[in-house]
């Protein structure tokens, strides 16, 4: 398996973590009532540590929408340079950090810890141009 494609399982797993820990907290803190409603209502007994969690979540999301599709492209096409693996090595090891982070609720080390994801986006990016020849 390519680092590349590790990324996107790491990624795959950290959302999956993020999304079982916002159900368990929601059974625990809202009841198995709420879990089974239509969730019309606001969740009951949120607080801090689920609003951390749901925003961890956000995140994690509006990184997956730019991030995957680039990781996945380049395994797709079997690019893999420097580029793409200091990309994606940067992507693995901000995030995994960044979830526990923020969820911990610590805030300036939780922005440093996501800024190298945000700036790997582009290096992906500009490592499959340069991988196409591009």
């Amino acid at each position: 398996m390519t680092i590349e494609a590790l990324s996107i399982l790491v990624y795959a797993l950290l959302l999956f973590a993020v999304i079982a820990t916002q159900a368990a907290y929601a059974g625990i803190t809202a009841g198995n009532d709420f879990g089974f409603s239509n969730r019309d209502d606001p969740q009951p007994g949120l607080g801090p540590f689920g609003r951390r969690v749901n925003k961890t979540l956000a995140n994690l999301k509006e990184g997956a929408i730019v991030y995957l599709p680039l990781a996945l492209t380049a395994v797709a096409l079997e690019v893999s340079n420097t580029w793409t693996l200091v990309a994606a090595v940067t992507t693995i090891i901000s995030r995994a950090l960044y979830v526990p982070i923020f969820l911990a609720g610590i805030p300036v080390l939780r922005t440093l810890l996501w800024t190298p994801s945000f700036v790997a986006i582009p290096l992906m990016a500009w490592g499959i141009a340069t991988g196409l020849g591009g």
